[in-house]
């Protein structure tokens, strides 16, 4: 399992709440992006990525998102932890979607 089996929004998660099951898709989505590989995300490299979200996400950066954002970070450095965080968020990826593309490159698999 890889952060990019968890990229799309989680429903039902251990908060209850959509602003930061938000969150934690956002997170997993950069880290995809940026190989791909499990490790604790800052928040400012969070915010730097999400300014470059524009292409897929029509409301764009809010720093109301720290909040949410501190909510949910332990849950995505590792897939027992995303697992713990909403049991049904796991979801089988065979190739990369558009937005995980890396330039001219696709982000690895």
């Amino acid at each position: 399992m890889k952060p990019q089996n968890f990229c799309l929004r989680p429903f039902g998660s251990v908060l209850q709440k959509s602003e930061a099951e938000t969150v934690a898709k956002n997170i997993m989505r950069i880290l995809h992006r940026t190989g791909n590989k499990w490790r604790t995300l800052s928040w400012e490299e969070y915010k730097s990525e999400r300014q470059k979200d524009t292409e897929y996400d029509i409301f764009g950066f809010q720093d109301a998102e720290k909040i949410f954002f501190d909510q949910v970070v332990d849950y995505c450095k590792n897939p027992e932890k995303a697992i713990e965080f909403c049991s049904d968020w796991y979801f089988p990826v065979k190739r990369a979607p558009e937005w995980t593309t890396l330039g001219n490159q696709k982000a690895e698999l």
